[in-house]
């Protein structure tokens, strides 16, 4: 049996998820459309804007549901951050253009992360950093 375009998606997100590269995050969005909008970052970016970070980063897909073309992701994300290691739950709300990405937004509490970045800022200072996130160049 064939996979639809849902199908292939999530496959090639669980891929890159436990192996990231550029490569691959790449091949997840449409090459002409394809932008993502991560927690604190004002406006979406390309696709192209691949991160450093991609080495020390993983995630687990621990469950999707697919409604009217939107795709729902829940996942488990980890990584080295501040010479730790952490863990955080994210959520992805994607828009796909056959089996890649048109429009993703990601989810989730960033504050643990940005404490670990940044150990002598303060909660609140932290709480107040704007887009883009650290470690996400906007072009």
């Amino acid at each position: 049996m064939s996979m639809n375009s849902t199908e292939i998606f999530i496959e090639n997100f669980r891929s890159f998820g436990a192996a990231p590269d550029p490569v691959r995050y790449e091949a997840l969005f449409d090459p002409d459309e394809g932008t993502v909008l991560h927690p604190g970052m004002t406006e979406p970016i390309t696709y192209k804007q691949v991160r450093e970070y991609m080495e020390r980063y993983r995630f687990e897909v621990l469950s999707w549901a697919e409604k009217d073309g939107t795709v729902f992701v829940e996942a488990k994300s980890s990584g080295i951050v501040g010479g730790e290691h952490l863990s955080w739950g994210i959520a992805y709300c994607i828009t796909l253009k056959g089996s890649r990405v048109k429009r993703g937004r990601a989810y989730a509490d960033r504050i643990p992360i940005l404490a670990r970045m940044f150990p002598d800022m303060t909660l609140r200072d932290i709480a107040g950093i704007a887009g883009p996130a650290p470690g996400l160049v906007k072009k």
